[in-house]
């Protein structure tokens, strides 16, 4: 009952706070479709009885790679190269990590759009 609250009132802001950025921008239907799908997405993992949070977690652990450990020379040029690829590669991560986390959360929102009926309706019969 109150995870049915949470989703309600948390999914409705979301939604009402895209409905005010289309507004404020005029563009009110790509908002509009935002904010439906914002709603089915945060009623969905407040609701934790479907398949989008266990999706959302799957596609965000693809960013976590293990890049090559680097040998170098103890002289200033091997340290210079070391800390410069080094810096590559936190910054490769780094990418990596926004591009999936972007890629996870437009992945569930889609998917809560089609999940999110069959959610509401086994939190309202209580088959947790």
């Amino acid at each position: 009952m109150t995870r049915r609250i949470h989703s309600f009132v948390w999914g409705g802001l979301a939604l009402i706070g895209c409905l005010v950025a289309g507004f404020i921008t005029s563009h009110i239907l790509p908002f509009a479709v935002i904010g439906v799908l914002a709603f089915t997405f945060i009623s969905c993992l407040i609701l934790d009885n479907n398949i989008v949070g266990d999706l959302l977690e799957q596609i965000y652990s693809w960013s976590f790679v293990t890049l090559p450990g680097l040998i170098f020379e103890l002289d200033l040029d091997g340290i210079i190269w070391f800390l410069t690829v080094k810096l590559l590669f936190w910054i490769l991560g780094l990418i990596l990590g926004i591009i999936f986390g972007i890629l996870a959360i437009v992945c569930g929102m889609i998917v809560s759009l089609f999940v999110y009926p069959f959610a509401i309706i086994k939190n309202f019969l209580g088959k947790e």
